[in-house]
């Protein structure tokens, strides 16, 4: 391994510790459960949150190579920075993972009625919390083309969040209800059919019988 004559002095920590401590504190109370989820339901760490961590880990270095105290102050809040865009990146792949489990909840119950859940309620309102949602998220990407700030877009993309984490919860909810009512309707088909073929089978004997 090439050796480089490089001075890196970590004691520029003590000096600004709040703000360090609170970058820390984002990752560890905000950043990092999603990441854990991530994990757990698609099994993949997003590149975006990937490529913004290790850009806070890259100026904290960088503030510790600093050859003035400017440069200092410029690479910490570079790390800021990027700790708001992966928080803002965190929101926005758990609405797209929310949305996904809000189509394939509708394909796995494709031909049940489920309006009887809830006495209708259900299918109303989660239809309309998530074209809520979906304007949401619309409109915070738009913002993200735009001259926003970084605060800006985490506030946008977390409303979006906590629209689609509702549309997640009534989902949950409902999934037994769902279940129930797709078991009902396919029993139902089943003694359907049974009935059709024993007329069948009934008719065609009488039939056989008349000709003999």
């Amino acid at each position: 391994m090439i050796k480089n004559d490089i001075n890196i002095d970590s004691s520029f920590l003590i000096e600004y510790r709040e703000e360090i401590n609170n970058i820390f504190r984002i990752y560890f109370e905000d950043i990092n459960p999603f990441i854990v989820q991530f994990e757990i339901l698609k099994n993949e760490f997003p590149i975006e949150v990937q490529n913004e961590i290790r850009a806070i880990y890259g100026h904290l270095v960088r503030a510790s190579i600093a050859k003035n105290e400017n440069e200092v102050v410029r690479n910490i809040e570079k790390m800021r920075s990027h700790t708001k865009r992966a928080l803002f990146d965190c929101f926005k792949f758990s609405c797209i993972i929310i949305s996904d489990e809000y189509t394939n909840f509708f394909i796995r119950y494709k031909g049940v009625d489920l309006t009887y859940i809830n006495k209708g309620d259900f299918l109303r309102d989660i239809q309309q919390k998530y074209r809520d949602a979906s304007n949401q998220i619309k409109k915070a990407k738009q913002l993200e083309l735009s001259n926003a700030s970084e605060d800006q877009l985490v506030s946008e993309y977390q409303y979006a969040y906590e629209l689609f984490a509702d549309i997640d919860k009534k989902l949950r909810e409902a999934e037994k209800d769902a279940s129930y009512l797709k078991h009902k309707a396919t029993k139902k088909d089943i003694i359907s059919v049974i009935s059709l073929m024993v007329g069948v089978i009934g008719a065609v004997v009488g039939l056989l019988g008349w000709l003999c």
